[in-house]
């Protein structure tokens, strides 16, 4: 067997964890889905009448068009979720002393 040059690995790219296959769907993800259709079930149950509105079907859209904006993954950290971002990283944010100073925007460089 012939040695491996360890100085041209790449670091970013982990052999030993095997990504998921299907839409990258990880155990987060389906849970976040799974929420999303328990929440939209019961919506539809409980909210709406027996028959199919047009206010039904539009419910049904904007939950499906949320539930896939939710799943996808945050702009700041590729492997958080947007939903995350949205509700979690707030609050998380102003509730512990630690992460105070990421909430802050320094310039770069000084204005004149």
């Amino acid at each position: 067997m012939q040695g491996y040059n360890y100085r041209e690995f790449s670091p970013g790219n982990n052999i030993w964890q095997k990504q998921p296959r299907l839409l990258f769907l990880n155990f987060e993800r389906l849970a976040v889905l799974g929420g999303f259709f328990l929440f939209t079930y019961i919506m539809l149950s409980k909210a709406f009448s027996y028959q199919f509105t047009f206010s039904k079907g539009f419910f049904l859209v904007v939950m499906v068009v949320t539930a896939i904006y939710a799943i996808l993954p945050a702009p700041s950290n590729p492997n958080s979720l947007v939903i995350d971002e949205v509700f979690v990283r707030g609050p998380k944010t102003i509730s512990s002393q630690s992460l105070h100073g990421s909430m802050k925007c320094m310039p770069l460089e000084k204005e004149d």
